[in-house]
């Protein structure tokens, strides 16, 4: 018996629901969760948890007219953006009152939260921004 177009997608369908569903080798599987797992462990996620936190507990124990900021490279900073998976950019200010920015790598970060006189009118509490991580 010879097949016609008009059976193709007949026997297409057929074979369709015939087959099993296509299953990952566990090696693709393994190196998924591999990859999941090594991404949370090889991040910033924890070191800018941490900033925040230390930040927000010394605010609400510092006096009201001091300023919370984090002391880190040298600088005071008033705003740290993470850029996932693992980069810090820090805004901030130093010993001269200029406007200064730091780049780095989660790993290099050591920092001081340390409380100290306003330097303007209103307080200043160091902020946090989260990115997700962006292709070039």
């Amino acid at each position: 018996m010879k097949n016609t177009p008009q059976d193709t997608p007949t026997q297409l369908a057929r074979i369709g629901r015939e087959l099993p569903p296509v299953l990952e080798h566990p090696a693709i599987v393994a190196g998924k969760r591999q990859s999941a797992v090594m991404r949370h462990l090889m991040s910033g996620d924890a070191t800018f948890l941490a900033l925040k936190e230390a930040v927000e507990k010394l605010a609400a124990a510092a006096p009201k007219d001091h300023d919370v900021v984090i002391h880190a490279f040298d600088i005071f900073v008033v705003e740290v953006r993470f850029l996932q998976p693992h980069t810090l950019l820090l805004r901030g200010f130093d010993q001269n009152g200029h406007q200064t920015f730091v780049v780095a790598h989660y790993s290099q970060m050591v920092a001081h939260v340390v409380y100290r006189p306003k330097r303007g009118p209103k307080r200043v509490i160091t902020g946090f921004n989260v990115e997700a991580g962006t292709e070039t």
